[in-house]
């Protein structure tokens, strides 16, 4: 496709900022430590450890729930190499669909496609639920009720707001929120090894018999949507200058990073509380456990810092998915596979606005339906939602994985780490995650109910679609973003 110039402005004669000649490709103009920004807001670490470790200490394994985080660290890490090496063997932007269609041909590429839009959709909704919902919890505490979805919606339309502009702009308004929840973790950390010394770091957690207690299937559904976020950075790869040397640098940064803040930081949380009494002291706490440890370890104003930047982490988060979400739809929308509007972008910002509208579009009738009809926002929209997310992202990684083996192989590529062992690995251990998280679903959902539990299932129903959308619509150019013409180095 040959693209306008990033500053294109709207035709002559009119004033509405979209016009049939709109640009349908990106700005480049993000540098490492911006496409860094982006992947760990997705990542939210602040926010992950508030409103997902309660539930894996709940619902998961309890004082194991650190060695599941390691574990999948590990499983990210391995996965993290093979995705390097395709990301410069197959440059451009696409993300997972990019790299599927690269291994085993467009209809799959395609289907890629459909499932990773479904599943980043469903976590830009199940998370603006779990924000009206913290937002009330934190509300209540200082005298102020409202309903839940009053904050959701103040949320999406921040969010929406941002989405309709270039990315460029999100990770600076993501800046300060990030910097804002690294330095609260650390704080906590701090004051926890300062009260409690060396006993804060119990080795009672690697022993099996708290690994492999309770329900190991949510354990892995929160430490793998925790580490959520470290894929995006291919998404934006038509957005970075150098985005060979861009991307692989941020997504190994990211994940060395956030791997190691997240086993020291729920390790301590551990050792804070007491092995034998996370378990019960969470399922009474719920979504206040880390509050109320931030109370007692720091006092009431690290309290009331660690409700606001938790807040500001779920947006945040909220930002970086809608971000994803919208690529996904702009690019489909380009090549015919989602409806062409969607790929038009914004003539002044070069943003997906189009597909940013219809996305906040769909979140606010779904939260209207669910307001309606009395759905819990947290252990009934979030986790319901917040697992197929799980589902279709982590189970687009082991494919991915698989993808990284075949394309190099079918190559007799000589590098044997990077391109069959470490992928391998990564596939083996996601794709076990995958079927683990879908056994114990009904464990996430908290009912046997048959509609909420079939929900995994819409993930490879969406990749089917992907092989008849390509069988009806042979004159589509799936070509999943193809890398533009070189940059400036950054």
């Amino acid at each position: 496709m040959s693209a306008p110039a990033p500053d294109a402005a709207a035709p002559s004669g009119t004033s509405a900022p979209y016009a049939p000649a709109e640009p349908t490709h990106f700005k480049a103009n993000l540098g490492t430590s911006r496409v860094a920004l982006l992947v760990v807001a997705c990542a939210a670490p602040l926010g992950s450890v508030i409103g997902n470790t309660p539930i894996g200490f709940t619902l998961g394994n309890g004082a194991g729930l650190p060695i599941v985080f390691l574990v999948a660290g590990l499983v990210l890490g391995c996965f993290a190499a093979g995705y390097v090496a395709i990301n410069r063997a197959v440059p451009g932007g696409g993300g997972f669909a990019r790299y599927v269609h690269a291994g085993f041909g467009p209809g799959a590429g395609l289907g890629a496609a459909y499932a990773t839009t479904l599943a980043y959709g469903a976590g830009t909704i199940g998370i603006t639920a779990a924000a009206g919902y913290f937002a009330d919890v934190i509300a209540q505490g200082h005298g102020l009720h409202l309903p839940w979805w009053v904050y959701s919606v103040v949320a999406m339309v921040i969010v929406g707001a941002l989405g309709r502009h270039a990315a460029d702009l999100s990770a600076t308004v993501l800046l300060v929120m990030i910097v804002a929840e690294f330095a609260m973790l650390v704080v906590l950390d701090v004051l926890i090894l300062a009260h409690s010394g060396i006993s804060a770091l119990p080795l009672d957690v690697f022993s099996p018999e708290h690994v492999f207690s309770g329900s190991i299937g949510p354990a892995l559904m929160i430490a793998f949507t925790s580490f959520i976020g470290i894929e995006s950075a291919v998404i934006y790869a038509n957005e970075a200058r150098n985005p060979g040397t861009t991307v692989p640098r941020a997504i190994y940064l990211c994940v060395g990073v956030i791997s190691v803040f997240y086993f020291l930081t729920i390790w301590l949380i551990v050792g804070s509380v007491g092995v034998d009494e996370i378990g019960p002291r969470a399922d009474e706490a719920q979504g206040d456990l880390l509050f109320v440890l931030s109370g007692e370890q720091g006092g009431s104003v690290l309290a009331t810092l660690m409700q606001i930047f938790f807040l500001t982490s779920v947006l945040a988060s909220l930002v970086a998915l809608h971000n994803a979400t919208t690529r996904y739809l702009q690019t489909m929308g380009t090549q015919g596979t989602m409806p062409k509007f969607l790929g038009v972008l914004h003539s002044r910002t070069q943003g997906p606005a189009r597909a940013s509208e219809a996305l906040s579009l769909l979140t606010a009738a779904l939260v209207a339906v669910f307001a309606l009809v009395g759905a819990d926002p947290y252990l009934g929209i979030y986790t319901s939602l917040g697992g197929l997310f799980t589902v279709g992202i982590v189970a687009m990684q082991g494919a991915v994985a698989v993808t990284v083996v075949v394309f190099f192989r079918r190559r007799r590529d000589g590098r044997i780490w990077k391109t069959l062992v470490a992928p391998a690995i990564g596939a083996v251990g996601l794709l076990t995650a995958t079927a683990l998280i879908i056994a114990n679903y009904s464990v996430l959902t908290g009912t046997e109910d048959t509609i909420p539990n079939l929900l995994p299932w819409s993930i490879p129903l969406a990749f089917a679609v992907g092989f008849v959308v390509r069988r009806l619509r042979r004159g589509a150019v799936v070509d999943f973003d193809p890398a533009p013409p070189s940059r400036q180095p950054a």
